[in-house]
């Protein structure tokens, strides 16, 4: 991480406090690795002392001010309000909802992914499920519909290049739909 100091309005940093401000920003460096730069900018109002903090992460833009009696005690203010910026960035990526998994290339093919079909949908509803038409014949298609539960596989049949359909009907044969012309 790259810091720059800079003193305005006549203020000069001295080593001291160049210091103690390098050993802080390493602290928010553990707590936001992704840190690439802090400029933290010191200046006096009359009997006031100002700090301004600014942190570029990867992905994001920070920034604090801070006031007090001394310069201390107005980078510590600032820091503290940045330490709970941070905390909220973190807990807002980490509450999001998570994405759904991938499928693992040794899963059958043709799962379903949405919501499951339930017989409580009121009469005349349309219940939309997706999926993906993989490529394969009908032998294989008939041994993937028997992994299934709901008793129905979309494929692509390898040798036309058409989009079927296989159903298990209710006294147990399976019924093939493909498209006709």
């Amino acid at each position: 991480m790259v810091l720059h100091l800079a003193g305005r309005g006549g203020v000069t940093i001295s080593p001291e406090l160049r210091r103690r401000i390098a050993a802080k920003m390493a602290k928010m460096e553990r707590l936001s690795p992704k840190l690439i730069e802090a400029r933290v900018v010191l200046a006096t109002e009359r009997h006031r002392h100002l700090s301004e903090v600014t942190l570029h992460a990867k992905g994001a833009t920070l920034h604090a001010e801070g006031a007090a009696p001394d310069f201390h005690a107005a980078i510590d203010q600032a820091l503290a309000t940045l330490s709970a910026q941070i905390r909220r960035k973190k807990e807002r990526v980490s509450s999001r909802k998570a994405r759904p998994a991938r499928t693992r290339p040794g899963s059958p093919p043709g799962n379903i992914s949405g919501p499951e079909p339930t017989d409580e949908a009121p009469p005349g509803s349309v219940v939309v499920r997706r999926t993906s038409a993989k490529p394969m014949s009908l032998e294989e298609a008939i041994d993937q519909l028997r992994l299934q539960i709901d008793g129905l596989l979309v494929f692509r049949n390898a040798r036309t290049g058409a989009v079927n359909v296989l159903r298990r009907r209710p006294e147990g044969t399976v019924e093939l739909v493909e498209p006709a012309g």
